[in-house]
């Protein structure tokens, strides 16, 4: 089934909740008030903060009396019917009562490469309509008010107050040094940073000692911002196409190696089919930190149509999505030459955090991504 190219404008309008301003200017392209809205978090031109930037966890209860039954209950009663994970959120339903989570939902009802099963329910089929959501407050409330241990550091609270705990209260949660802003590189359990701060050396250092540190953080920062000021100019243009991403949780799906691409999601585009790649990579050899650094990438692939004898350039970002639950890194392929010998794009960091929250975004909960695309006349030069 062809994809006409009105269906793809059309997709790209309602991907994104939010709407471009009309002039351009350095302010903030998106004018909406969501929190969650992608191009909100996207454009944020705040420090990017990677130790705090990770994946929901516990999402099934861990102290739920001591029942395995009624923890297995959980898994099968109150999971997505699409991913397969335990919502966090809101929770919708068909009218048979199927649940499914809120990202999921969004993929199901706006998603057009779904083709027959848009607007559908994934476990029956029923009709999911985009106007008329049907939410299980019911579910909502048990799974928020279930009692829960954290992970991390084994505090007992209920499941709607985990989050907070986790980014201002657990002692287990890594943190960064207080003096990260002039350099210092440390990073571990909250339960150590005030013994870290009595011996960091960064305080005593000299200011010709500091630029040393100081120049390479100000380059990432300013390479960081040209990134995002040229994704809000390659928002502006008219032959921008937006398509919504879903990875799937891997677990269910496979062991993950690390290290090499895998293809995790195909869709179609600019009239041509496309394959999503992502990578695991593992933390550097001489990374000897006791909970080291891993980080996820992407590319491309484009599968080449037969009647098609010139060069494809298109220029392309991947973006979190407003129910992702991690903020991607900025990036930006530019003008990306594709040829018959040449199918595939550059590889791409997008997330980076110890190996462990890896895992727990690519494996266990899954990613939601929004691909913003647009391909450039090959007749006119590069």
């Amino acid at each position: 089934m062809e994809l006409s190219e009105s269906s793809e404008e059309e997709d790209a309008e309602d991907a994104c909740p939010s709407k471009s301003s009309s002039g351009g200017g350095s302010g903030n392209i998106c004018e909406c008030t969501d929190e969650r809205c992608c191009l909100c978090r996207l454009f944020d031109k705040g420090d990017y903060d990677d130790i705090g930037n990770v994946p929901f966890f516990g999402v099934i209860p861990t102290d739920v009396e001591g029942s395995p039954f009624l923890d297995e209950t959980i898994r099968q009663e109150f999971h997505c019917n699409r991913c397969g994970t335990i919502p966090v959120g809101r929770i919708y339903q068909c009218h048979k009562g199927h649940l499914i989570c809120e990202g999921c939902h969004q993929v199901q009802v706006l998603d057009k490469m779904l083709f027959q099963a848009l607007g559908t329910c994934p476990k029956c089929s029923a009709r999911m309509y985009r106007h008329a959501p049907n939410r299980n407050i019911i579910a909502e409330r048990i799974l928020s008010e279930m009692q829960m241990a954290c992970e991390y550091c084994g505090a007992k609270m209920v499941r709607a107050a985990l989050r907070s705990h986790f980014h201002s209260e657990c002692q287990g949660r890594l943190v960064s040094c207080k003096y990260k802003r002039i350099g210092c590189p440390w990073y571990g359990p909250a339960s150590e940073i005030a013994a870290h701060h009595e011996t960091c050396e960064f305080p005593g250092k000299t200011g010709a000692e500091l630029m040393e540190y100081l120049r390479p953080i100000q380059a990432e920062r300013d390479a960081r911002l040209q990134i995002l000021a040229k994704i809000e100019d390659t928002l502006l243009r008219s032959q921008l196409t937006v398509r919504l991403l879903h990875v799937l949780p891997q677990g269910p799906i496979r062991k993950f190696p690390h290290n090499e691409f895998v293809l995790v999601n195909e869709f179609r585009t600019h009239f041509m089919k496309w394959s999503l790649l992502i990578m695991w990579q593992s933390p550097a050899a001489d990374d000897d930190h006791p909970q080291p650094m891993g980080s996820l990438h992407f590319r491309l692939k484009i599968e080449r149509p037969e009647n098609s004898s010139s060069n494809l350039v298109f220029t392309y970002a991947l973006v979190h999505g407003s129910h992702s639950e991690v903020a991607f890194l900025p990036n930006l392929c530019d003008r990306i030459e594709f040829s018959s010998n040449q199918l595939l794009g550059p590889p791409v960091m997008i997330y980076r955090h110890t190996m462990s929250h890896c895992k727990k975004l690519l494996i266990d909960r899954g990613i939601y991504a929004r691909l913003l695309i647009t391909r450039h006349d090959s007749r006119l030069p590069l």
